[in-house]
């Protein structure tokens, strides 16, 4: 019997309704623009008869309700702006591991062929955090090639390092996933309903899609909003340590010094999160309220998948 729709799960979904809508819409509603004819060189104010010049950026005031950054864009824009980026980059990562996994753990389940090899190089990777597997690698690539010369990189190498990102980020969540396929794939290829598919002369293609993929496609979703949400936190984790991928925009801090910042062009918050982690003691606002944006959206989807769940009891039983 089906599981009567709580408050809560509504409420997840609500949740997720917002998301998409500021993702979708949150270009449109920043307060503030983000072209170059927006940004603020210098704010000039005048305080008891003497000027007064300050310089971006600008902690959070009543025109910048989160401060802005080196260029004087509002760091609120640039949230709204950049969530959009953020997601697609992660759901496209989470569709690139399910195109490789999914025909990969179901061939195995169903053929009963692979199944050794997947299991050791899922134990192989899940013994070791991805980001350990990612970062020495990705860094040496990153550094080596210049790319943390903002707009100054070469855009050839650019390309190549966001190939490389793409292709170790699905490579690396690949065996974990398709092995969980597999298994699933095992348990409904015992199952009677598929024995007589067969009995009655169905290719094993129209099995696998008609009665195993079909029944399948609850715990799938699942599994896809549990990958999506790994490979947020991934994405996040390597940003601290400035791996991000996305274009960038150099800006010299102090004329004549030498010293170059680093800052996103669309707001994409996990180069939010590198640019501020930078000024971490100087000003600490800036990684802080993307920090917070970022897990905000992270527990906001955990708590969706717990209700999703809950709700349509998705977890895997073996």
């Amino acid at each position: 019997m089906k599981r009567k729709t709580s408050k809560m799960y509504y409420f997840a979904c609500a949740i997720i309704v917002v998301i998409v809508l500021l993702a979708v819409f949150g270009g449109m509603l920043k307060p503030h623009g983000l072209t170059n004819e927006d940004k603020i060189n210098m704010i000039t104010t005048e305080i008891d008869g003497k000027l007064n010049y300050e310089l971006p950026p600008f902690a959070p005031n009543g025109t910048f309700l989160l401060g802005s950054d080196h260029r004087g864009f509002d760091i609120l824009s640039l949230l709204l702006n950049g969530l959009k980026y953020t997601l697609a980059y992660a759901g496209i990562l989470m569709a690139l591991r399910f195109m490789v996994a999914v025909p990969l753990g179901m061939w195995s389940g169903t053929t009963g062929r692979g199944g050794v090899a997947i299991r050791a190089m899922q134990w192989v990777v899940s013994a070791v955090p991805a980001f350990l597997f990612l970062y020495p690698s990705l860094s040496g690539m990153y550094f080596g090639l210049g790319l943390n010369e903002g707009d100054k990189a070469d855009p050839y190498y650019r390309m190549l390092f966001t190939i490389v990102f793409f292709v170790m980020v699905t490579v690396l969540g690949v065996f974990p996933l398709a092995y969980q396929i597999a298994e699933r794939t095992r348990f409904y290829n015992r199952k009677t309903f598929v024995d007589a598919s067969r009995l009655m002369g169905a290719s094993p293609y129209h099995t696998t899609v008609r009665h195993i993929l079909s029944s399948m496609r609850l715990e799938l979703l699942f599994m896809a909003i549990s990958e999506f949400i790994l490979v947020l936190f991934l994405m996040g984790q390597l940003a601290i340590f400035n791996i991000i991928i996305g274009g960038s925009e150099t800006l010299e801090w102090e004329d004549g010094l030498g010293y170059f910042i680093h800052l996103t062009t669309t707001g994409e918050w996990t180069s939010m999160i590198a640019y501020g982690a930078k000024f971490i003691r100087i000003y600490p606002y800036m990684v802080i309220e993307t920090g917070i944006a970022f897990a905000l959206l992270i527990l906001a989807l955990q708590f969706f998948l717990h209700q999703f769940k809950k709700q349509f009891d998705a977890r895997p039983k073996l």
